[in-house]
C-alpha cells in the first residue's frame, strides 16, 4: 500500500494524473493495473473525507437551527 495523501487536495490532484495517464493510454498493462489501483485507494480517500464534511455540516445546521429562537425564525423578513 502507497502512501495516504495530506489532503483531500493532494489526493484530488494524484486521483486527476492518474486518469490523464490512464486515458493517454501510455502504460503497460501492469503500470495500469497499479494506476487503477492507486486510483481506488485514492477515490476511497477523497470520498471518506467528503462524506466526514458532510456530516459535519449535517451537525452543523442542526445546531444553528436550534440556536435560532422559534419566535425569530418564525418572524416575516427576519
Amino acid at each position: 500500500m502507497t502512501e495516504t495523501p495530506a489532503t483531500f487536495e493532494a489526493a484530488q490532484r494524484e486521483l486527476e494524473h492518474i486518469v490523464e495517464r490512464l486515458e493517454r493510454g501510455d502504460a503497460t498493462l501492469d503500470d495500469a493495473l497499479a494506476l487503477w489501483q492507486r486510483g481506488e485507494e485514492l477515490y476511497r480517500f477523497c470520498r471518506e473525507k467528503l462524506d466526514s464534511a458532510q456530516g459535519e455540516i449535517e451537525e452543523l445546521a442542526k445546531r444553528a437551527e436550534s440556536a435560532v429562537p422559534p419566535e425569530t425564525a418564525s418572524r416575516p423578513g427576519v
